[in-house]
């Protein structure tokens, strides 16, 4: 105990690295924390003009009976399910080809290419791919009127958004992902290889039996994480959001957005993203939960 009350707190040795956690400290307080108690106006009929009164559940039970909710509650979870069935396992994939390439120059130039639109900001990527799919002058539209095609305005088409708002995301993405794969792949001992080699395996072989037992458990770890923001889709959806694609582009989070800066119902817009934020809660935990039983040592991942 007075080793632990001489101890102090702020070093020479450490003081830097508190400076340099400081930055990300502040920023998760001031918008993630103090906000908190905002929480509580889904309870509450509150106003531009200020607290009314205390209404309990009864915005969580109006918002319930709105069709507009439902539809945008039905429209973030076929997101979530496009997620998980191809952005998610993209860089996996991806991180497995190019740990098949030899020529290294080759694999460092695709991967550094690979990963720049990741520092693209959304309203960039959306104004590049506004181009790209233009009708009048976009580059696909051009070849498709070369081929003798009708332009396709594929901006307008509600049903084709959801698959193109995935590849979108799967380009923008698989590169800075594929990065924490290739650290794993890096550590998975290269006896084990030879020793394949030695049996007879092929590189379809040791891919299998090697190098994704060699990534399971970094795939479940980026796996269970991905739940605590897997509902957050405000920027990339509202930046291509347009009037044609409302019915299949509208997510909970620019419904939101709507209800609570664009129609200043704030009780309203709170109790949605409570109920937005209490499923996240429960994915993480469930989960969470899961890996628990997956793990080799049967410990949770957080």
């Amino acid at each position: 105990m007075s080793s632990l009350r001489g101890r102090r707190v702020f070093t020479q040795t450490n003081i830097t690295l508190y400076l340099m956690f400081l930055p990300a400290f502040l920023f998760f307080l001031i918008f993630a924390y103090l906000p908190m108690p905002g929480i509580l106006i889904a309870f509450a009929d509150y106003r531009v003009s200020g607290f009314k009164k205390w209404v309990g559940l009864e915005n969580f039970r109006y918002i319930f009976q709105l069709p507009f909710f439902w539809e945008a509650f039905g429209n973030t979870w076929r997101f979530v399910i496009l997620r998980y069935l191809f952005t998610f396992p993209a860089p996996i994939l991806f991180a497995l080809l190019l740990n098949e390439v030899r020529l290294k120059a080759f694999q460092k130039t695709v991967q550094t290419v690979s990963t720049l639109p990741h520092f693209i900001s959304w309203v960039v990527i959306a104004g590049i791919w506004s181009t790209i799919l233009s009708p009048n002058s976009g580059y696909v539209n051009n070849v498709i009127k070369a081929l003798g095609g009708t332009p396709i305005f594929f901006f307008s088409k509600p049903s084709l958004f959801p698959w193109l708002f995935t590849g979108i995301s799967v380009w923008k993405e698989v590169g800075y992902s594929t990065i924490i794969y290739l650290a794993a792949l890096a550590g998975i001992n290269p006896e084990l290889y030879e020793s394949a080699v030695i049996d007879g395996a092929g590189r379809f072989k040791q891919s299998l039996y090697i190098t994704l037992p060699g990534l399971a458990q970094t795939i479940l770890v980026v796996f269970v994480l991905s739940f605590s923001g897997v509902l957050n889709l405000f920027e990339p959806i509202y930046v291509l959001q347009n009037q044609m694609i409302i019915s299949t582009s509208e997510v909970l989070d620019t419904y939101t957005y709507k209800l609570g800066i664009v129609q200043a119902k704030y009780p309203l817009a709170t109790a949605v993203g409570f109920f937005k934020s209490t499923i996240a809660l429960v994915l993480v935990l469930a989960a969470n939960f899961v890996s628990r039983h997956v793990t080799e040592d049967k410990q949770s991942i957080l």
